[in-house]
């Protein structure tokens, strides 16, 4: 848990540092060799976490959906929603997104360095057509979800495992300094402090940064994304995990096409620290974010008219009421105990050709379904056992 613990102090620290300025792209240093590898037409998943732990009362309920209006007011009116996907199982981010990406519930603990049993989205692509590695990526909030993209099945394995892209992290140090800079300011009470601080925190964040490449698979995938990590650390833009990752996404889809990427953002889980403000900050930005991966999915010749989105969180959070932790927790990892209603229905929005725009699905339907749905579109087959797609449900 260690590492999920430090990310979520980043998380706390950088958004103090001004992390909410997300729309402004970071410049670009890698340059592909030859075109990109993609042929014309070939069908594309892109697979969108609203990861972090996000409530259905916080999104599609009535009452939620002003914090999503990219999503709710423009994405809904043309795909298919289904408003009550159920996490079955533990309710801790890797063991809901290992889920989701093989069709099987993964992980009955939380030893996520392992990878997960059943073959992947990535892995089934790859091998089914002798895809290379920059044709299967996943951008990653965390270390946590780092074994998501490869599995412990027999033929299998990391030589088919997609290239999985982590943020910058910061040493404990750099962290406690900013905690120091913000609590200064604070303590000053000005406007112009607070400002101050956070840029000082924001360049601290950059300079001290460092990103692991352990989960990449090529010397080409290495060097793209070194390079992106040059860009940013050199840049003066927003420190936020997500923005980065999506911009990572977004590059990337403009030098390698590739034919299976997943984004999984969870700034959204900043709100286990209880603020609320910040939980709906959140909320927002993946929101804001996402609208720019579709934006690139409509505007990308090589994804354009035969990409299918499949956007959803990796469960919900605790209701409110006496006793209850409410949005803060999405219950205990250990015993899954606190494991609500609230935790256990979540959603997903499909889009892409064939399916028919504007359509609502309530019946409850597994977050596992992901797999195969993602595959069928692809015209590949999810594993034996694995949850059954749900296109058929919201075909035109």
């Amino acid at each position: 848990m260690k590492a999920c613990l430090s990310r979520r102090h980043f998380l706390e620290t950088t958004a103090a540092a001004g992390a909410a300025s997300v729309f402004g792209p970071a410049g670009r240093l890698f340059a592909a060799q030859g075109p990109a590898l993609h042929e014309p037409g070939r069908r594309k998943v892109i697979v969108v976490q609203f990861g972090g732990g996000l409530r259905c009362s916080e999104s599609i309920d009535p009452e939620g959906r002003e914090l999503i209006p990219r999503l709710w007011n423009e994405m809904v009116p043309e795909g298919a929603l289904f408003t009550n996907m159920r996490v079955e199982h533990r309710v801790v981010h890797p063991n809901s997104t290992g889920s989701m990406m093989t069709g099987h519930w993964e992980w009955d603990d939380i030893d996520w360095s392992r990878p997960v049993s059943h073959p992947t989205i990535f892995e089934i692509y790859r091998r089914a057509r002798r895809a290379p590695d920059t044709s299967a990526w996943a951008f990653v909030y965390a270390s946590i979800l780092a074994k998501t993209g490869e599995s412990l099945a027999g033929g299998y394995g990391p030589s088919f495992g997609a290239n999985i892209v982590e943020p910058p992290t910061i040493p404990r140090a750099s962290s406690a300094e900013m905690d120091r800079l913000m609590s200064n300011a604070a303590a000053e009470g000005t406007e112009l402090a607070g400002r101050e601080a956070a840029a000082a925190c924001a360049e601290l964040a950059r300079t001290s940064s460092r990103i692991s490449l352990s989960g990449l698979r090529s010397r080409v995938a290495n060097r793209f994304v070194s390079e992106e990590y040059e860009a940013w650390k050199s840049g003066k833009g927003t420190t936020s995990h997500d923005a980065f990752l999506t911009d990572g996404a977004l590059s990337c889809m403009r030098v390698f096409a590739p034919d299976v990427m997943a984004i999984d953002y969870g700034e959204i889980d900043c709100a286990h620290y209880g603020s609320w403000s910040r939980y709906v900050e959140a909320i927002r930005r993946t929101d804001e974010l996402t609208a720019r991966v579709l934006r690139a999915v409509r505007e990308l010749p090589a994804y354009r008219g035969n990409t299918l989105m499949l956007i959803l969180p990796d469960h919900g959070r605790e209701l409110d009421g006496n006793g209850r932790w409410g949005f803060v927790h999405h219950s205990d990892f250990y015993t899954d105990r606190g494991a609500d209603e609230g935790c256990r229905r979540v959603w997903m929005l499909a889009i892409g050709p064939g399916l028919q725009a504007g359509v609502k699905i309530d019946r409850a339907v597994p977050i596992t379904t992901v797999a195969a749905t993602a595959l069928e579109f692809l015209g590949l087959d999810a594993s034996r056992g694995a949850a059954e797609s749900v296109l058929g449900l919201c075909g035109s």
